[in-house]
């Protein structure tokens, strides 16, 4: 027999009965040094079940791992490559949050913007903070963090000129790198769940048709909704102002965006289109983005979490829900995913909507 082989099957053997041999000598040796013979092996045992109690707290709190887009065109706003959290788990569940952060609609209001909106992270634990993404890793998915560092909606594939440099709106660009690269992971999940706040949630509108290539997908949609009376006072925003708004945040909108943007953002059509059939939408009466004749906007809310039966929206002000705007904007991302009204929460309802039992609704306007 090869020299090599045998060589390999010693090695096996001593690999295998290291950790017994080591446990039998400690008892005998033990004896020796303990007057009470049941002792004799404490400090193994011991030693053992430390290790074991390390081991689960290791994987429980190891650090998640930073990814950057490997698309040279995947870039934030300052040209840099763009970065993505991912913290795996032994399942195949997995849950995508797109972070928001507002817009920058002009050159102005782009300089206004943070630093820390326009460049890549390089924390590996980047929005594991998010009481969302805490739950969902507490129930045991694999979590999926994507940055935004685009001020374009999670949509953009042009550039813009500010103060003479060029600036890079390629969010879609990013989301697609990020697709590409998970795609292996998202096409073999069990569950899918997709998730954004404000402009995060108007990007899962956008690349809704990344989204509609999976299979057992999910989407909750924190607090950018179309409800039909917001959209049809959107769609009249073409003229003025509009036209350099427009041009400077939509300059190059996913192919499927045909028309006015408004037609991409998040709403029951949109989703209907794409075949996504399980939504959660988060639209709170008092949300600033809200727009329009308030009956209406009430109706159209009521009919389209009635359609899906899921979601929540509530009177804001009147349930002291006050979001990162006035009142109402963004729940998942801060304290009032768990706030209860009328012995139920955000985080509650959502879990009753993913195990298709219990109560998956909350209208109280």
């Amino acid at each position: 027999m090869n020299k090599n082989l045998w060589l390999l099957i010693l090695s096996q053997v001593f690999a295998f009965t290291a950790a017994p041999v080591t446990v039998f000598l400690s008892g005998i040796i033990g004896s020796q040094f303990s007057p009470v013979k049941f002792l004799a092996t404490l400090p193994m045992a011991l030693s053992i079940v430390g290790i074991a109690i390390f081991a689960i707290f290791a994987a429980t709190t190891a650090q998640a791992t930073l990814l950057k887009t490997t698309d040279p065109s995947a870039v934030c706003n300052d040209g840099r490559q763009a970065a993505f959290m991912v913290s795996k788990s032994e399942s195949r569940n997995w849950f995508i949050y797109f972070e928001g952060g507002g817009a920058a609609t002009t050159p102005d209001a782009y300089k206004k913007r943070q630093s820390r909106w326009k460049k890549p992270i390089t924390d590996g634990n980047y929005g594991l903070h998010y009481p969302i993404v805490k739950d969902f890793k507490k129930k045991g998915f694999n979590v999926v963090v994507i940055p935004y560092c685009t001020s374009d909606l999670h949509q953009g594939a042009h550039t813009n000129i500010v103060d003479g440099r060029k600036v890079y709106f390629h969010g879609r660009k990013i989301v697609e790198d990020v697709f590409n690269q998970m795609d292996a992971d998202f096409r073999s999940a069990n569950d899918l769940v997709f998730a954004g706040y404000s402009a995060g949630a108007i990007g899962l509108g956008f690349n809704s048709d990344l989204i509609k290539k999976y299979k057992n997908t999910k989407v909750i949609v924190d607090s950018f909704w179309l409800d039909s009376e917001s959209r049809r006072v959107r769609q009249g925003w073409t003229k003025g102002p509009w036209v350099e708004i427009n041009k400077f945040v939509y300059g190059n909108m996913p192919k499927h965006c045909k028309g006015h943007w408004s037609a991409c953002f998040p709403q029951r059509s949109k989703f209907i289109s794409m075949k996504i059939k399980h939504v959660f939408p988060i639209w709170n009466i008092g949300d600033p983005y809200i727009k329009g004749d308030m009956n209406k906007v009430r109706k159209s809310i009521r009919n389209d979490i009635k359609f899906y039966n899921a979601g929540f929206s509530v009177d804001a002000e009147k349930f002291k829900v006050d979001g990162s705007q006035t009142w109402g904007h963004v729940i998942t991302a801060n304290k009032h995913y768990t706030k209860k009204i009328d012995g139920v929460s955000v985080k509650m309802l959502i879990e009753n909507w993913l195990s298709d039992a219990g109560q998956t609704a909350l209208v109280k306007h």
